[in-house]
């Protein structure tokens, strides 16, 4: 409850106090320990954010809460379930009933929209993608989930996204091969259809090394070089 009162006044100008009887002490020093929680400095990790910008493109990697970001668009992978609840979870009840709705009417469909709820974005997108041990068809899947975003993301005239910084290692996958193809089509796209984005892919603050991995890749040109255009590392 804590967690999600504070998220809550990190969108809004409120104050909100919780009432314990006096004789529930018990109640009351759990609270205050999760608050005491809340109060901790965060960590440099928690606070690291990277930019790259070419022209009017600009593509972010920053640790931190894909519900968070005030974006036009968050995007949610259906088939990783724990990052769909955690979006329907903040995004509230209404979301999760027309998501459910829309999952039952529409089972094979690729990409499904729903509102924002209580979320900072316009639109969350759900899309349908599922990682492979064979390399080129796992490959070959991020080359379709990512032409797939880009264009429900133009067709809606969208110009800012939040991406959870899949890594598929949970799925035996290789980190190097699934961020350097979510992060080189985003590129290709975003040069090739001259689009002027905000591109951020939000890593969970304990995957250091996606995080790790994500800026190696945003970082370094087509041709394989790392050049620098624009960082911001707070």
């Amino acid at each position: 409850m804590v967690d999600e009162v504070y998220r809550k006044l990190q969108m809004h100008d409120l104050s909100i106090s919780f009432v314990i009887q006096s004789e529930r002490t018990d109640i009351y020093d759990e609270y205050k320990k999760q608050i005491d929680l809340l109060r901790q400095p965060l960590s440099f990790d928690k606070l690291r954010t990277i930019q790259a910008t070419f022209n009017k493109r600009i593509i972010e990697v920053i640790v931190g809460d894909i519900t968070m970001q005030r974006v036009d668009v968050t995007i949610g992978i259906s088939s990783l379930g724990f990052l769909t609840d955690a979006i329907i979870k903040a995004a509230g009840e209404k979301i999760q009933k027309v998501y459910d709705n829309e999952l039952e009417n529409h089972p094979n469909s690729v990409l499904i929209a729903t509102p924002s709820g209580a979320l900072l974005c316009k639109q969350i997108f759900f899309v349908k993608w599922d990682s492979d041990p064979d390399e080129e068809i796992l490959r070959q899947s991020l080359v379709d989930l990512m032409y797939t975003v880009v264009q429900n993301v133009k067709s809606h005239n969208f110009t800012s996204i939040a991406f959870l910084a899949i890594g598929c290692e949970k799925h035996g996958c290789s980190i190097n091969i699934v961020v350097k193809t979510m992060v080189l089509e985003m590129k290709r796209h975003l040069i090739t259809r001259n689009l002027s984005w905000t591109m951020k892919f939000v890593v969970e603050p304990d995957q250091e090394n996606i995080y790790d991995e994500f800026s190696k890749q945003v970082l370094t040109t087509q041709d394989g070089k790392t050049k620098v255009f624009s960082i911001n590392e707070i």
